[in-house]
């Protein structure tokens, strides 16, 4: 399932849309994003990304994404340029608070076990 929608956003943000308004599609740019940026620079904490399946709303996963920012995509992450990489945070940084369900912190744990990133595809 994640190749599936790894390929399906792929081609969507070729578009370069301002913002997405799928949450499952949300979701993955998010998961995708935060692992592509510890995969960068700390390929020992990415456990850091399962994190994320523990918060309850997207305003809470914006704010463990700007941690995770914060945390290892300062110095040594070699991306932190890119337009690429400033296009995806503004996807994340720009969907509305909803709260989270079972089935979206499913598919959180599967979106994190993908091992491709947009961040250098897209």
């Amino acid at each position: 399932m994640g190749n599936e929608i790894y390929t399906s956003i792929k081609e969507k943000l070729k578009a370069k849309p301002k913002k997405l308004t799928d949450l499952d599609q949300w979701l993955f740019v998010v998961v995708n994003t935060a692992k592509s940026i510890i995969d960068n620079t700390s390929k020992n904490n990415l456990d850091n990304v399962v994190k994320l399946y523990d918060c309850n709303s997207t305003s809470q996963i914006q704010h463990e994404f700007d941690i995770i920012q914060g945390k290892f995509g300062r110095e040594g992450f070699s991306q932190r340029y890119s337009p690429v990489y400033i296009y995806l945070c503004s996807l994340v940084a720009n969907f509305p608070n909803q709260e989270l369900s079972n089935k979206d912190k499913e598919l959180i744990m599967q979106y994190s076990t993908v091992e491709t990133y947009l961040l250098y595809e897209i």
